[in-house]
């Protein structure tokens, strides 16, 4: 099993991932401050090898 952290707004990475057979199987919120958003969420993301 592989597991990734990826940031919520970086909206093109969690497609990359999605693309690439990872699903977000969790959420842990405002785990990443981001320059101008502020604290925001990051998905947790899993693909079975």
């Amino acid at each position: 099993m592989q597991f990734n952290f990826v940031v919520s707004t970086n909206e093109r990475a969690v497609r990359l991932w999605q693309s690439l057979g990872f699903a977000i199987i969790g959420t842990v919120p405002g785990a990443f401050r981001h320059r101008v958003h502020g604290p925001v969420p990051v998905y947790i993301m899993y693909r079975a090898l």
